[in-house]
């Protein structure tokens, strides 16, 4: 009896370790999954402020951009994994939330605060390296997203103005970095342009849960009947931006001195009304991911008008 008892522990054992190595083997690729690594293309923004000042030849401004986008791109990952945690019931009911590991219950709830606590406190240890300037940014935006996650992605249109807010973050955080001055103009455009591209997410959100007949959005505070309001919101913030890079443009662009032909730049904002006119073409027809940032980097026209607005932003500097 005591044979079989210690052969019956030691299976017990065997067992439970195995089962303890599958669960880590598990857990790891929903991890990285969770992560979105690939929405960190949304932190190039911070370079943006280094660019538009002409600071091509500062290696210590490129060495900050780049600490700052690595500490920024893992603060968002972590915001990401708290945010799955938070709307576990409410991403299942979802039209495309519900494969998310945490949603589908490939990662845990408490993996995933538990991983968020270490990579936030990973990104303001590196932003605590570039300069308290670049870690009190950091910490607005990590409040923000706290603020946003627990209560405000539910009040109508506050909930796409703190992600116009969240983005433009972005964009005051690269000014920190590079140590160049603000520019009024490019903080109010990002601002029209990412309101028309939340605003955009938002209608989609709503035409889908209009499709599948409910009358909510789960998880929101929109209606299906708020589609036409979400619509033509979006469409006058994407024309507003439209008219502000203009403004931009004639105001502080063509006075800056780094730019050998100012005039092609007046290609932008007609690259930019044909970009922004197809987002919203396609939002109306329903062919529009409720992801923005997916959208743009698998649209091969959206592609193509980038390239073309990088190219007459080199051309314009150096011919």
């Amino acid at each position: 009896m005591n044979a079989d008892g210690t052969q019956e522990r030691a299976a017990l054992r065997a067992a439970t370790a195995g089962n303890a190595a599958a669960v880590r083997r598990g857990v790891v690729l929903p991890l990285v999954k969770s992560l979105r690594l690939h929405q960190w293309a949304k932190n190039f923004l911070v370079f943006i402020p280094l660019i538009l000042a002409g600071k091509f030849h500062s290696s210590p401004a490129w060495i900050a951009c780049g600490l700052g986008f690595l500490a920024f791109g893992l603060l968002a990952s972590a915001t990401y994994l708290f945010n799955d945690a938070r709307d576990v019931e409410y991403d299942r009911q979802h039209w495309s939330k519900w494969t998310r590991p945490v949603a589908s219950g490939d990662l845990p709830t408490g993996v995933a605060l538990a991983a968020a606590a270490v990579i936030g406190g990973a990104s303001f240890a590196i932003a605590g390296s570039i300069g308290p300037g670049a870690a009190l940014v950091l910490a607005i935006y990590a409040v923000l997203t706290l603020l946003y996650s627990l209560k405000l992605k539910r009040v109508p249109m506050l909930d796409v103005f703190v992600i116009a807010a969240l983005f433009t973050l972005r964009l005051v955080f690269g000014i920190q970095l590079a140590d160049v001055a603000a520019s009024p103009w490019l903080l109010v455009f990002s601002m029209f342009v990412f309101l028309s591209l939340s605003l955009g997410k938002r209608y989609t959100e709503v035409r889908r849960a209009q499709a599948l007949g409910r009358e909510r959005v789960a998880g929101r505070g929109y209606a299906s009947a708020d589609g036409p309001l979400l619509f033509g919101l979006g469409l006058a913030t994407g024309v507003g931006a439209i008219l502000i890079m203009i403004l931009y443009l004639l105001q502080e662009a063509f006075a800056a001195g780094f730019y050998r032909s100012p005039l092609l730049l007046w290609a932008l904002p007609a690259l930019l009304f044909l970009w922004i006119g197809r987002y919203w073409l396609l939002a109306t027809r329903g062919e529009l991911d409720d992801d923005p940032l997916e959208y743009a980097v698998r649209d091969r026209v959206s592609l193509t008008l980038g390239a073309a607005m990088t190219a007459v932003f080199v051309v314009a500097w150096q011919l």
